[in-house]
Parts: C-alpha cells; sequence; structure tokens
C-alpha cells in the first residue's frame, strides 16, 4: 500500500516538470526559428543582413541566445554592425526581453560614420500579449558612452535614459522621454572655458504619432512614417545659458513639416558673446544681432530672457518675417 502510495505521489510530483519541460522546449525552438525566419526576412528585404544565432539556454528559469556578427543595412544608404547582441527572457513572461548592447557599434550613413561603445548598454523591451506583438514599452540605460565620428576627437556621455511608452488610447502614438547627462565636449571644443565644453544635462518629453503601430509587423512592412510630434518639454543647459522648449510639428500633404516651436532662453547674452568670441557672428553684424535680440528681450520684460515663437512652414523655419533655414 505505501509503494501504490509512494508511486501515484512520484508520478504527480513528475507531471507539472514534464508539462514546465516540454513548454520550455518548444518555446526555445520558437525562439530560435522566430530569429531564424526574421533574418531570412531581413535577407530578402535588405542587400545586407547577417546574423549568426546561438542556440537557447537557460532552462529551467529564463530563454537566453546570443546573436552575433550582427550587419544591417542598405549599401550607400545605412549600415549598422555589431560584434553580438544578449538576449534574455523570464520563461514565465517571454514577452518581456532584456537585451545587452555593450559590444561596440559601428553606423554609416549619408550623414557620416561614427562609432558608439558603451561600459553598460541595457535595453529592457515589453511587448503587448495580443497577435501582433504590439510594443508595450522600451527602456534602455546606458553608461560610460564614447563616441567616435569619423575625423573628430572622441566625446563622452557619462549617463543617457530613455523610454518609449504606447499611449492607452491610440494604437499609433506613443509617449516618448530621454535624458542625457554629462556630455563632455572638451575633447572637441579645447579652445573654450570649461564651462562651455561640458552639457550637465539636457532632456525631453514628447509624444508621437505614427502612421501605424510598432508591431512585429515592422519585420515585413516599411516602418511608419511620422504624423505629427508633440514636444512636451525639452531642456538643456550650457555654461550660465539655459534653453527650453515645447511645441507642436504636424507631417503634411507633401511630407513636409508644419508647427509651431515655442524657445525661451534664459541667460542669452553669455551664449550670444560666446558665439561671437568663436566667430559665428559676422563682426559688422555683431550690434545689429546684439541690439535686435536685446529688443526682443525687453518686450517681455527682462535683460537677459528671450522668448521667440519659431514657425515651421513646409520644413522652412522663421521668426516672424525672418527667415531661418530649411530642416533637412
Amino acid at each position: 500500500m505505501v509503494n501504490k502510495f509512494f508511486k501515484k505521489t512520484v508520478f504527480l510530483t513528475a507531471i507539472p516538470f514534464f508539462i514546465w519541460t516540454g513548454y520550455w522546449t518548444v518555446s526555445a525552438y520558437a525562439i530560435e526559428h522566430g530569429i531564424s525566419l526574421t533574418i531570412e526576412d531581413l535577407v530578402t528585404s535588405k542587400p545586407d543582413a547577417r546574423f549568426t544565432v546561438a542556440s537557447v539556454t537557460g532552462y529551467p528559469q529564463d530563454f537566453s541566445v546570443g546573436v552575433s556578427d550582427i550587419l544591417v543595412g542598405n549599401k550607400g544608404s545605412f549600415k549598422w554592425a555589431t560584434k553580438e547582441i544578449n538576449l534574455e527572457a523570464k520563461s514565465y513572461q517571454p514577452n518581456k526581453i532584456n537585451l545587452d548592447v555593450s559590444k561596440p557599434h559601428s553606423i554609416s550613413s549619408p550623414f557620416g560614420s561614427f562609432e558608439v561603445d558603451a561600459n553598460v548598454a541595457n535595453l529592457i523591451i515589453f511587448f503587448q500579449p495580443n497577435f501582433q506583438l504590439s510594443l508595450g514599452n522600451l527602456e534602455g540605460l546606458f553608461k560610460d558612452i564614447s563616441v567616435s565620428f569619423d575625423g573628430l576627437p572622441d566625446t563622452r556621455i557619462d549617463t543617457v535614459s530613455a523610454r518609449v511608452e504606447a499611449s492607452q488610447s491610440d494604437e499609433t502614438s506613443y509617449n516618448v522621454s530621454a535624458e542625457i547627462e554629462g556630455f563632455d565636449l572638451s575633447e572637441i571644443f579645447v579652445d573654450l572655458e570649461s564651462d562651455y565644453q561640458y552639457i550637465p544635462n539636457l532632456s525631453f518629453l514628447a509624444e508621437v504619432s505614427l502612421t501605424r503601430p510598432l508591431d512585429r509587423f515592422l519585420i515585413y512592412k516599411a516602418a511608419p512614417k511620422l504624423k505629427m510630434l508633440t514636444l512636451r518639454s525639452a531642456l538643456v543647459t550650457y555654461g550660465t545659458t539655459s534653453i527650453s522648449m515645447n511645441g507642436k510639428i504636424t507631417v503634411n500633404g507633401t511630407e513636409g513639416l508644419d508647427g509651431n516651436i515655442y524657445l525661451t532662453v534664459q541667460g542669452w547674452k553669455s551664449l550670444f558673446n560666446l558665439a561671437n568670441e568663436v566667430g559665428f557672428i559676422e563682426p559688422n553684424l555683431e550690434k545689429f544681432f546684439y541690439k535686435a535680440l536685446s529688443n526682443i528681450a525687453k518686450q517681455d520684460g527682462s535683460e537677459n530672457t528671450i522668448n521667440l515663437t519659431l514657425n515651421i512652414k513646409n520644413n522652412t523655419v522663421s521668426y516672424g518675417i525672418l527667415t531661418l533655414g530649411v530642416l533637412p
């Protein structure tokens, strides 16, 4: 009787083990197969796409997989390469993925080439549990970052943190925030005063509306386009100058940008003097611009704070009747 009871106990205890092992094995195969299909789709759609995928490990608690020798891009347009990315997810929550992207990255584009390296570079991606695997949120944390541009000295950044979160009311809208701390430009601006060789803080908060949601169909279709950008706030401190912005930009029928940006510059005189010292202002125009900016500041009853409303019409940026330039 005891022996029979013991066998039943062992059998009942083993059932959850076999169920979990089966679940883990099937899920691991699905992950490997899914990555392989993604690679095939990328190779089909792009002239340059290469990955090497390792086997899934981490049983029984985790799914861990390494993707190495990564190359993605279009010849003559954009190319991104890195040696390795490690993906990890808990077996009880496979739709939340941790990515270690701390290996050096090489990026080239029509605007130039550069390399990025970081001591810590982690991404956490949460996909909503639906058929589309829509993006729920994305968080990134990067520390001790080095950026090397072709022909320029290295720049260093202490910390970059970012978050993208899907809107609860619109599946094509996302709340985006980011903060950069300790932007060291001393190797580039070697002749400037120390206050202007370092940006202590830069942050922004915005809502982005796209033509369609960010989901698994990105693999098969072109990336969604921007419909509207609502800039809730942006702030940068540089020397004794503080610059803040907010506004809204929309994409018009010709895919140009329209909208308004409201700009506040506190401590504009020190920034003006810096621009003058480094030669950004023609000597014969120094008095003209200084007087014009002083008059703008006085309109709001301040000597050293400027409030500007910048109008954007089909990519052309203007202030009143003065055209300032064209967005790329």
